[in-house]
């Protein structure tokens, strides 16, 4: 396969795993969607184009223009680097990535202030290293601590309420009588049993399935002041 076309195809992959169209690409970079489309479907990349998508995505621009390294600046060696070296403590059976903030490539968002200054639950750029999310929130408390902390943001995953299979992972559940939880679910049969890592301050407890609202799997957690 031609290498511009190979490149438009590695993009359109891209684009679907996270679940974005041609229609929100183009919003994005402030072109019409035929300029997205003929991008996808072969036509190379100039410098001006590659600097632009690069901005808007964290694409690197040699890999728009030659298809040659890595497709982007941040780095899953550095990712890996960091959880073994730095935070050992974060490295557990979830297989939910942790990353400091400052390997995330969003340009001209500084995803802290970005978050904490709107509301709790706010859209961000895709992150290339987790699952794909629908939306980030921040953390409010420390019952998940050590692994996930106050102001840690968390990439998540909107879930089906009435199909989804739960087995232990961590989620964030709203429900109707008590608001919002960040905890490990686990299906008791009868309804949901909600266990916090940090069990001296925050002990379990139980909710039946008709007191949930939404449910939202953790794919991913971006930790912003590292």
């Amino acid at each position: 396969m031609p290498i511009k076309k190979e490149i438009g195809r590695t993009i359109k992959e891209y684009f679907t795993e996270i679940g974005l169209s041609q229609m929100e690409v183009a919003n994005r970079l402030g072109v019409q969607q035929a300029a997205v489309s003929n991008q996808l479907n072969g036509r190379a990349f100039g410098k001006n184009s590659a600097a632009k998508w690069n901005k808007e995505f964290g694409f690197r621009i040699n890999w728009l223009l030659t298809g040659e390294g890595p497709m982007f600046d941040t780095m899953t060696s550095a990712v890996n680097e960091y959880q073994l070296e730095d935070h050992p403590e974060l490295n557990h059976d979830d297989d939910i990535p942790v990353i400091p903030a400052r390997l995330f490539r969003a340009p001209e968002i500084n995803i802290y202030e970005y978050v904490m200054s709107s509301s709790s639950v706010e859209r961000l750029p895709p992150v290339p290293h987790f699952q794909k999310h629908d939306l980030f929130a921040t953390c409010p408390g420390d019952a998940m601590a050590p692994r996930i902390c106050r102001g840690y943001l968390l990439a998540l995953r909107r879930m089906p309420v009435d199909s989804t299979i739960i087995n232990g992972e961590i989620y964030v559940i709203d429900t109707k009588s008590q608001g919002m939880f960040l905890r490990r679910i686990v299906d008791n049969g009868e309804g949901l049993t909600f266990i916090a890592e940090n069990q001296q301050e925050f002990p379990d407890f139980e909710l039946p399935y008709a007191d949930v609202i939404n449910i939202f799997r953790v794919v991913g957690v971006l930790i912003p002041n590292i």
